[in-house]
């Protein structure tokens, strides 16, 4: 999955990252005396400046420098910096000590090629500030032992500051039932609006990422996360022939036969339809925990966007699909030990509420602040042992993008049958694992 989706809008927050940027240098001014000064490292992140991610970091990387005396010197590089810049950096001398960025970009980036430093000294270090506790005991083990966050040897690679749980949004001023718990009961709901006269679904058709949620889930449901990913590894395709997949496509083939969407999701352009869902033109969006931070400026008077978890559908429920964002290393990093002190400091609860309240973003440790229009989200992810990434951590560059998403994206936009979904990434997949050679 590609981390570019995974954007709180500038557009939309810039009156609070504004207003945060001068309350994070205010509150910047506190700590300790530097006990190592003279040392410097090296920071890139995913973030650009003005953001509200980037205020709030840039209030911690201020309070670090005071406490530590460690200088961070910091480039807001955007959404390409583990994919593009720091590849090109790996064969120079001038390698970053730490970069950011979700972790189904450094997954396919940094683990797969070998690049990521492994950092388990780093869950073994004490919070700053927080007597008796480490990183590991901040970091909910349903994060930590997840495959996102590993290297092949087992070993954690990243230190996650914010995690995004997909749901199903909905206004809860206009919709005030109970969320219906299982699949039928939802498509009754949804039978219910549209008869009606209010569109059930909306989504951004184009953005194929985001229509794959409803494949993703429904397999979760179903076959579970190491079950879809065992499909997606099979290099023959043939595992897509399976009756589960048959069964997820005929309904999402549904949606758009029998007009279920919003008219027009397949043909407007991003973030179109994140505004038609605001502003109570249709009433359900799946999507990742941001949305409700990105459709503030534009939501109709009154809106109060809430969450529901996707339906059960029959089968396995063990766990919610997460995104986390964090800190790497690479192996080439010149200054680790003032790389791991820096890491280790953006765990306190300080920094963890900061960024939730100035992003509106959900943060890792279960006792930091939870935005209101997230608690539905929070709710989800407290009520399950275990999370994991899309396909249980399926890595390979370029299988998202090349197989699944455009498949996907034809059925939900109603470019494919469900069979012919079936038929066609079934033969995709088996000719680009033929491509991937051995």
């Amino acid at each position: 999955m590609s981390s570019s989706r995974h954007l709180p809008s500038r557009r939309t927050l810039a009156g609070l990252a504004a207003g945060a940027l001068a309350l994070g240098l205010l509150t910047a001014c506190g700590g300790g005396s530097p006990d190592e000064p003279g040392k410097e490292l090296v920071y890139w992140s995913m973030w650009k400046q003005g953001e509200p991610q980037q205020v709030a970091l840039q209030a911690a990387i201020i309070r670090f420098t005071r406490a530590t005396g460690i200088k961070v010197g910091v480039e807001w590089a955007g959404r390409d910096v583990v994919k593009q810049k720091l590849p090109a950096a790996l064969t120079t001398s001038k390698v970053p000590d730490v970069v950011d960025q979700s972790d189904d970009t450094i997954r396919p980036f940094m683990v797969t090629p070998g690049v990521a430093r492994g950092l388990a000294k780093v869950y073994e270090a004490d919070v700053p500030g927080e007597a008796g506790k480490k990183v590991k005991d901040v970091i909910p083990a349903k994060y930590l032992q997840s495959p996102a966050l590993r290297l092949p040897g087992g070993e954690p690679y990243m230190v996650p500051y914010s995690v995004a749980g997909i749901g199903l949004f909905y206004d809860a001023a206009t919709l005030t039932e109970p969320p219906p718990k299982d699949w039928n009961a939802f498509l009754a709901l949804l039978g219910r609006l549209k008869a009606a006269g209010t569109a059930p679904l909306t989504a951004d058709g184009e953005q194929y990422w985001s229509d794959s949620y409803w494949m993703n889930y429904y397999l979760y449901r179903t076959i579970g996360a190491d079950g879809l990913k065992a499909i997606a590894e099979d290099r023959t395709g043939q595992s897509w022939k399976k009756p589960d997949v048959l069964a997820a496509a005929r309904q999402i083939e549904k949606f758009a036969k029998e007009g279920y969407l919003l008219k027009g999701y397949d043909a407007g352009k991003y973030p179109e339809q994140q505004k038609n869902w605001a502003q109570g033109r249709a009433a359900f969006m799946i999507m990742g925990s941001w949305l409700p931070s990105e459709v503030g400026s534009y939501a109709k008077a009154g809106f109060r966007p809430a969450s529901m978890p996707f339906p059960e559908v029959g089968g396995p429920a063990e766990g919610e699909e997460v995104v986390q964002f964090g800190f790497a290393m690479p192996v080439k990093a010149k200054n680790v030990e003032a790389g791991e002190r820096f890491i280790a400091y953006m765990t306190t609860k300080t920094f963890a509420d900061e960024l939730a309240r100035t992003a509106s973003v959900l943060s890792p440790r279960e006792d930091a602040y939870v935005p209101e229009a997230l608690a539905g989200v929070k709710k989800q992810l407290d009520g399950v042992p275990a999370t994991y990434p899309f396909a249980a951590g399926l890595s390979v560059p370029g299988w998202t993008d090349k197989v699944y998403y455009p498949t996907v994206g034809e059925l939900f936009n109603g470019k494919l049958t469900a069979q012919g979904f079936v038929d066609k990434i079934t033969a995709v997949q088996a000719a680009f694992w033929k491509n991937q050679g051995d």
